[in-house]
């Protein structure tokens, strides 16, 4: 381990940082242009048209799951430096797809690969993190690599902004903006991630199903993941429906909402950068558990306050404390198995994608029974259910830890 940590350079962050970034890209579609897809393949953004638009979420998260089954075995025996680079090329692959699709049964198919190619670098970057840097230092590693989701966020907002706003610049945008990105990100990731050591080629079942015991028959680690697929089901509010909800409430343009977006993301970058520095003074789980309680009633009081400033303030209030419990909660999953975090990793994606899925389902079928008020007010639960479970059934285990390590220097 002290071998593998001294390889980590000054670009092994930013690598990460990169490979996040491109995963973020093509996800706007399911966001900004949202009612632009839909428009382009059943002629019309009516509510119902968007709620079965939204469903290439859920459908992506459907094949994820599947393949993060895959990944927790593969990661067993297999470099993680190695799945890292294949997520990459996942999401090149997504973004061509997606691009050429002449019709919704072609973004059904490309869209998941995309989705794949996000499960895999979400897992593995946050893996190796685990494996190459010092405990203290993960905090503020992780908060980094989350910001840079939003930093894709904030920049894909301009650009749509500044040249990809009309009723088919989704395709453009993934030409000319999310491609190149795409390919920028797995050149980074090639060259600056240092390579693990090989792994074993032949592995026992024995070692399979000892590190899926360690994920699944551990209390917190169980609680860890459904707690953090309940919260990122919530998180699909702010990803996947709340630029449409400003379209359709508050008539406000493609322009108008990409800058909607970009304020958005700005307090999700500061938060997520904020939060990570946070980790080691709040603590895990106290940081995951006070960050969705604190940002339920914003989101609350958007549902019944008809003045757009005020909503946004409240959004933007809602959206920056709750994801300052993002890198606590990551730090909280990825010290809950130190000896099979791989495995722990890749099944926190398949949590984390069914959550998005869920929070689509919910959110559509809500959308369609209920309109928005309705929307707004399941996401509202789902914050508190999230952290109900992080408060009763979770532990962190790195408080023992750092007890034992200050100890020695006050003896």
């Amino acid at each position: 381990m002290l071998q593998n940590r001294s390889l980590v350079g000054k670009l092994f962050v930013p690598s990460l940082g990169a490979a996040f970034y491109s995963s973020y890209i093509i996800e706007t579609l399911t966001n900004i242009f949202l009612p632009d897809v839909a428009t382009t393949f059943f002629g019309s953004s009516n509510q119902i048209s968007i709620a079965i638009t939204a469903q290439l979420v859920t459908l992506s998260s459907v094949v994820s799951v599947f393949f993060g089954v895959l990944l927790g075995l593969l990661s067993v025996s297999y470099s993680h430096k190695r799945l890292l680079l294949l997520g990459n090329v996942c999401v090149f692959l997504g973004v061509i797809g997606c691009f050429f699709a002449p019709d919704f049964l072609f973004m059904q198919i490309f869209f998941p690969i995309e989705g794949i190619g996000t499960a895999a670098i979400a897992a593995m970057s946050f893996t190796l993190v685990g494996e190459l840097l010092v405990l203290n230092k993960r905090p503020k590693a992780i908060g980094l690599i989350i910001s840079c989701t939003a930093l894709g966020g904030i920049s894909s907002s301009l650009v749509i902004n500044l040249f990809f706003s009309g009723a088919e610049g989704w395709r453009s945008y993934l030409l000319w903006f999310a491609l190149p990105i795409s390919l920028v990100a797995l050149t980074a990731v090639y060259f600056g991630v240092p390579s693990t050591p090989q792994k074993t080629k032949v592995v026992r079942k024995k070692a399979y199903l000892s590190s899926f015991k360690q994920v699944f028959l551990k209390k917190s680690a169980a609680a860890c993941l459904i707690g953090f697929m309940v919260k990122q089901a919530a998180f699909a509010w702010s990803f996947i429906y709340c630029a449409s909800f400003f379209r359709k409430e508050f008539g406000l343009s493609t322009e108008w909402v990409a800058l909607v977006v970009f304020a958005s993301l700005v307090a999700i970058f500061f938060a997520s950068v904020v939060g990570g520095y946070l980790v080691n003074r709040v603590g895990r789980k106290l940081q995951v558990v006070a960050t969705l309680v604190i940002s339920t009633p914003p989101l609350v009081l958007i549902a019944f306050v008809p003045n757009l400033w005020i909503v946004l303030i409240l959004h933007l209030t809602g959206v920056f404390v709750f994801y300052l419990g993002f890198p606590a909660g990551t730090n909280l999953i990825l010290e809950q198995a130190p000896e099979s975090r791989g495995t722990m990793m890749s099944m926190s994606t398949i949590f984390v994608t069914l959550g998005l899925g869920l929070g689509s389902a919910l959110g559509g079928a809500a959308l369609v029974l209920s309109g928005w008020t309705g929307v707004i007010l399941t996401f509202a639960v789902l914050e508190l259910i999230a952290a109900a479970i992080f408060f009763f059934l979770t532990e962190d285990p790195c408080i023992k830890t750092e007890t034992d390590l200050i100890k020695p220097r006050l003896s």
